[in-house]
């Protein structure tokens, strides 16, 4: 199981590169990767205006800065990374 979330967010990393090319050369502008707010937003924007209050209310402003600003791809590809090495593990 933890090889295929593995290869969920290996792929779905792989596709936001994709995107995040797309978008930076349609605006010839230099690449770079959409953060995690906007990507968000761009799928569903209720349920993260949603998550930003309920993080703001109960934890702190500069909470959802740290949860929200990084890029995405890194993100993704990181999970994968760790999914990848729980799946080794789990063998061993």
């Amino acid at each position: 199981m933890a090889r295929l979330i593995a290869v969920v967010f290996f792929l779905s990393g792989v596709a936001r590169v994709w995107f995040d090319w797309q978008l930076t050369t349609a605006q010839a502008k230099p690449f770079r990767f959409a953060d995690i707010a906007s990507v968000w937003a761009e799928i569903h924007p209720g349920s993260l205006e949603i998550l930003q209050a309920i993080v703001g209310q109960y934890l702190s402003p500069a909470t959802w800065e740290i949860i929200a600003s990084p890029p995405l791809v890194p993100v993704l590809f990181g999970l994968a990374f760790i999914f990848w090495v729980l799946r080794k593990r789990k063998k061993r």
